[in-house]
């Protein structure tokens, strides 16, 4: 198999992951409709990160069987727990339609075709890798997990804590999905990493969407169906995600966030009349915020920042409530309380989940006023105006002014406009490093979160549109037949879907990020991590260097992608990492080995056996040289044993 149909077993094994784990979960905890499809796959992202997080303290070998466990072990606790508080456990308040999960099902099915179509076109081949910095770390960790079966975030960051035991924390829920699609699947390492994306665009994302949509614009078939077609619609996610970086672990996490967020809004009583009590709806955030949290901090910080407007409004809801009802002082208090709690514990988490101030280093380069625009109409990062998207924005923002509706989707948006203008425009400083130092201060990374409040607004656009069309039939014709009046409606909204889908999918903003992104999956004599003839050598790597045999070479050029595509161990697993031992003297003096005792000791204490040189074509443009692994034409420590191009394998062959 050469074309897709090489990637749909794994595509298969992505799906059932993704899907399996959480179905039981989320029945388990009594959910249904569209609840019950939107909630599945960020359970089954909880479980699995669960399952790394337990990988932390209990020594065993990862892979499909831990997952199937935890599974287990997690649906019997929610049934446990589920039966403890059964008198208060209602899920069935409110009668949801034996529709709800079709519609659902069409709106998913919807935005996965028009997102799959577009990844597959960015990647170009099943087998083709992101010809990016992060993608050495992401592709090799990987391997790492597939190879030493420690899938723990707490192990995962240097790619050498089983040599080294020095701990190193990395969010490594995206790697041990797509480490057990390749198990599962027997695909390669990057088959399995394309395919589990389509996967993570294609369904969580719109899962996640359709479900927020549920929430704020009730049953209705045409909201569920627009946020489908409009998911696939925004250039910066999910398609940024697989271009800048790049960033795997923010697609899963971003992908999960409307969930999140549609889970927050249940808890604070928002949106329409829901069929879950207060003590589900509550504990739903327990059953998603442990994946959303683990496939990347960064998002739960953005979950929190996004879910201010959203506790405001449910606590004024809920304030007015009381008073309605006369509710004893006790109570007021009770609620400051727990409202005070709430906040603080938000703001200690914003504050401290940040990297070191060192690390945030991107810097501003627009203005507030540019930098305003382009994040209401969707157009950051200089991507070009998709004014169908404008338009419903604006028609949203009047249509919930008006209707005074769904007045946390405007809060939401507006804290995803500021956090992005601060970090396109504000002076680096402390105040840009406590605002944005989360994401690095990465206009990047915020503006990959844009769409997720941008998306629930444009729907509201759409289906006020709708409604005002309704209502205008109606006075045009108020004796005409309601069914025909109906059927009516149903043309004009079906008429709307196409205009928009077709509108957006070959407008210039998606026709744009697609070209920026498929020329970083372009597999090429000169594409900047790995050449044509880089690849083509180590396809056959692995019968040329035997099993357990460390490889040496510059993770700058490529090199130390031997791991995950030959499944050799690279002596340098990615291009940031503590250096130490037989590792510095190797990088130094490898080339020089001859007999030096030293030199000699740390190849046989790293196991050192062959050498990559990729030439000095880096990832990025620089210079970053390893004296040791230079010049080794000259060298007589090495000789060439293979060649494709300018790649180069020899074999060390000093201190024998």
């Amino acid at each position: 198999m050469t074309g897709w149909e090489a990637a749909l077993p794994a595509a298969l094994a992505a799906l059932a992951l993704l899907v399996v784990p959480g179905a039981a979960v989320s029945v388990a905890f009594g959910l249904r409709g569209i609840t019950l499809v939107g909630v599945v796959p960020l359970a089954s992202v909880s479980v699995i990160g669960l399952t790394t997080l337990a990988n932390h303290v209990l020594p065993f070998q990862w892979g499909v069987i831990p997952v199937v466990v935890a599974t287990i072990v997690l649906t019997a606790l929610v049934v446990a727990v589920r039966w403890l508080l059964r008198a208060r456990w209602q899920t069935s308040l409110v009668p949801v339609g034996r529709a709800e999960p079709w519609i659902a099902g069409a709106a998913i099915l919807v935005a996965f075709t028009l997102i799959a179509i577009r990844f597959a076109a960015i990647f170009g081949a099943p087998d083709h890798i992101s010809q990016t910095f992060d993608n050495v770390f992401h592709l090799n960790a990987v391997r790492y997990i597939m190879d030493v079966g420690d899938a723990s975030p707490l192990h995962l960051g240097s790619l050498t804590y089983d040599l080294d035991g020095v701990p190193s924390f990395y969010p490594g829920t995206w790697h041990a999905l797509v480490a057990t699609v390749a198990e599962l699947s027997a695909a390669s390492v990057p088959v399995a990493v394309n395919a589990t994306n389509i996967v993570i665009g294609g369904l969580v994302w719109p899962a996640g969407a359709v479900l927020l949509s549920r929430v704020a614009f009730g049953p209705r078939v045409f909201p569920a169906l627009a946020t489908g077609v409009l998911a696939a619609a925004f250039g910066a996610f999910p398609y940024l995600m697989i271009q800048f970086g790049v960033l795997y672990p923010n697609l899963l996490s971003i992908a999960l966030l409307p969930g999140a967020l549609a889970a927050a809004a249940l808890a604070a009583g928002l949106g329409t009349e829901s069929e879950l009590g207060a003590v589900p709806r509550w504990m739903l955030l327990v059953v998603v915020i442990p994946g959303l949290a683990l496939a990347h901090p960064s998002t739960l910080v953005a979950f929190i920042g996004f879910a201010v407007p959203i506790a405001l409004v449910g606590l004024f809801q809920y304030v007015r409530k009381l008073r309605a009802t006369h509710a004893p002082a006790s109570r007021y208090w009770l609620t400051a309380g727990l409202a005070t709690l709430g906040f603080a514990a938000g703001a200690i988490l914003f504050r401290v989940a940040r990297p070191p101030s060192y690390a945030a280093f991107w810097g501003p380069w627009s203005d507030p006023l540019t930098g305003a625009w382009a994040a209401f109409t969707s157009s950051p990062m200089n991507t070009a105006v998709e004014w169908s998207i404008v338009v419903l924005t604006v028609l949203g923002v009047v249509g919930i002014l008006v209707t005074r509706r769904h007045l946390w989707l405007i809060g939401t948006f507006a804290i995803g406009i500021i956090l992005y203008v601060i970090a396109v425009s504000a002076p680096s400083g402390l105040f840009r490093y406590l605002m944005v130092g989360t994401w690095y201060n990465d206009t990047n990374r915020l503006a990959a979160l844009l769409p997720v409040v941008a998306l629930p607004v444009a729907v509201a656009g759409a289906a006020w549109v709708l409604d005002l069309v309704g209502a205008a039939l109606a006075r045009l014709a108020p004796t005409a037949p309601a069914r025909r009046r109906t059927v009516a409606v149903a043309a004009v909204a079906a008429v709307l879907l196409i205009v928009i889908g077709v509108i957006t999918q070959t407008g210039p903003q998606l026709d744009q990020r697609t070209r920026w992104a498929q020329r970083l999956y372009v597999l090429a004599p000169d594409s900047p991590l790995l050449s044509s003839d880089e690849a083509a050598l180590l396809e056959r790597l692995g019968d040329e260097v035997p099993e357990g045999v460390v490889v040496a070479g510059s993770p700058w050029t490529g090199a130390s992608l031997v791991y995950a595509i030959s499944d050799r161990r690279p002596l340098l697993p990615a291009i940031f990492g503590d250096r130490r031992g037989a590792t510095v003297v190797l990088m130094e003096s490898l080339r020089a080995a001859g007999d030096d005792p030293e030199v000699c000791d740390a190849l046989r204490e790293a196991n050192v056996g062959f050498v990559l040189d990729f030439g000095a074509r880096e990832v990025h443009p620089g210079e970053h040289p390893i004296p040791g692994f230079a010049e080794l034409e000259a060298s007589d420590a090495v000789r060439l044993v293979d060649q494709e191009g300018e790649a180069r394998l020899y074999e060390v062959t000093a201190c024998r």
